[in-house]
């Protein structure tokens, strides 16, 4: 298996190249301080999406696929920002599963969904000490149906709790990298992300002259997304994102306005307040403000 690739991005090159100036320099707030900054060298971490086979043998598989994907994202972004482009509704498909990837991409959400995981082998140990109504209920919070309730507690409770609480102990003994339950398992939200954002009112947004949008280094909300959000795609392009009121019979091409000046400047707030580590956008100056 091919194993060369290290710098592995969670926010795309392509993406955080719109964010370039004039000039044709990207800026970086970091806290207090900004500088000029390089795509290659920030929103990334270190081999976050090598995945490891059952022999430990590691493998760039992951990360070729993510790049492949980021190809043909990237000429979606190309469309959006032609002039006059009406929009199709495969764009407007394409767009939602951009944003679903995003959404469960970063870091700190692949750690997440370890942990998570992790959570739910606590639960499934304790199947003895719950009643059926009270097993269903609680489980519901990790996403299982009624129907699959029911087949997973006969199955634990066919179990000893002895014998549950050794396999939580193989469990918990996983380390992230394991290829039993790797962290990138919660790449496989994506599908159902994408199924959430479908129905939701999406809007393109343009920077109004003399304004520009900015991007964080955890462009999206990492909760709730059915409940709103913003998010730029560009310096001169964002999106937004409202609870669906329209029926998916009628989903087709994006509208599409100019901004309002207090919208850009709430979605660069909260792009700064969401941000980990780093913001980016078209000027020193313009950081600054935000």
């Amino acid at each position: 298996m091919k194993f060369e690739k290290r710098n592995h991005h969670y926010v795309p090159q392509y993406w955080q190249r719109g964010f370039r100036g004039s000039n044709g320099h990207l800026y970086g707030r970091f806290g207090s301080d900004i500088r000029p900054v390089s795509p290659r060298t920030i929103m990334q971490s270190d081999w976050l999406y090598t995945v490891f086979d059952d022999q430990w043998n590691p493998s760039d598989a992951l990360e070729d696929a993510l790049s492949a994907v980021e190809a043909k994202d990237a000429k979606l972004f190309q469309r959006l920002h032609i002039p006059g482009y009406v929009t199709k509704p495969e764009d407007r498909d394409q767009l939602c599963a951009v944003l679903a990837l995003q959404a469960c991409r970063h870091p700190d959400v692949l750690g997440r969904g370890h942990r998570r995981s992790q959570e739910l082998g606590k639960f499934l140990a304790d199947a003895h000490s719950m009643t059926y109504d009270t097993f269903k209920n609680a489980i519901a919070a990790f996403g299982v149906a009624a129907g699959d309730a029911y087949d997973c507690y006969v199955v634990l409770r066919a179990r000893t709790p002895q014998q549950l609480q050794v396999e939580l102990a193989d469990l918990l003994s996983l380390s992230p990298q394991s290829p039993q339950l790797p962290v990138q398992d919660a790449l496989r939200a994506m599908e159902a992300i994408t199924a959430g954002l479908k129905p939701l009112d999406l809007t393109l947004l343009d920077a109004p002259p003399g304004y520009a949008f900015v991007l964080g280094d955890t462009p999206l909300p990492q909760a709730d997304l059915h409940l709103g959000f913003s998010v730029p795609l560009s310096k001169s392009l964002a999106v937004l994102a409202g609870p669906a009121s329209i029926s998916p019979a009628t989903l087709g091409a994006l509208p599409r306005r100019f901004a309002r000046a207090a919208e850009v400047d709430s979605i660069n707030r909260t792009q700064r307040d969401n941000a980990f580590e780093v913001v980016v956008g078209p000027s020193a100056s313009l950081l600054a403000t935000i």
